[in-house]
């Protein structure tokens, strides 16, 4: 059941989620790429931690995963009307632009469709599909609704995100209990398995 142990694909994520931490830091407002390096580790350390060894099987699983992306796209929705990337800039005052084009491209348009495509790869077991749905059970959900009801304190008012902000607590939060579930059905499962193997 387990599949076999392999170190390429924990190598080629950590060198991916480098690289974009790299990007972020280096052109984005300081404060945002923080978050995300932030997400980054979370994720690749949950993935290995729960997910690496055994892959996600449960259809309800991913499910759950694919209900949290769609939730993720109207969240960000409030963040486009409410104009996040400049309110980010105008709030810690940043010496960094980021342009709302780049925002769409890369958070709405480039990450929406790699969620999609992580889904469609989950469906089949595929180790690196599963970092995406740590990316937004600890990242993009978990972390990031928090820092959505952080930001209107320093602000001292309204801060785009903060309406959608508690669902992400809510999608993050059965994601990660039913992948911590999986992990355990499945230990249970290769368990069980080594146990009845030597009488066959």
């Amino acid at each position: 059941m387990t599949k076999r142990p392999e170190p390429y694909s924990a190598t080629v994520m950590a060198i991916l989620a480098v690289a974009f931490c790299a990007w972020a830091l280096l052109t984005l407002p300081l404060q945002g790429a923080l978050v995300l390096v932030v997400a980054s580790v979370l994720a690749w350390s949950g993935w290995m931690t729960f997910s690496y060894t055994r892959p996600v099987r449960s259809r309800k699983v991913i499910a759950v995963y694919l209900c949290a992306v769609g939730f993720q796209l109207i969240h960000m929705a409030e963040e486009y009307t409410g104009g996040f990337p400049h309110e980010i800039v105008e709030l810690f005052d940043s010496p960094r632009d980021w342009p709302m084009k780049e925002f769409l491209l890369v958070f709405v348009f480039g990450f929406g469709a790699l969620y999609f495509f992580a889904g469609a790869g989950a469906l089949y077991q595929i180790r690196v599909s599963n970092f995406f749905l740590w990316w937004y059970a600890l990242g993009a959900g978990l972390l990031n609704g928090i820092a959505h009801f952080v930001f209107p304190i320093l602000k001292g008012g309204y801060f785009p995100g903060l309406y959608t902000a508690a669902g992400h607590f809510v999608m993050s939060g059965l994601l990660i209990y039913f992948l911590i579930k999986e992990n355990r059905r499945l230990k249970a499962a290769e368990q069980e398995e080594r146990l009845l193997l030597p009488a066959t």
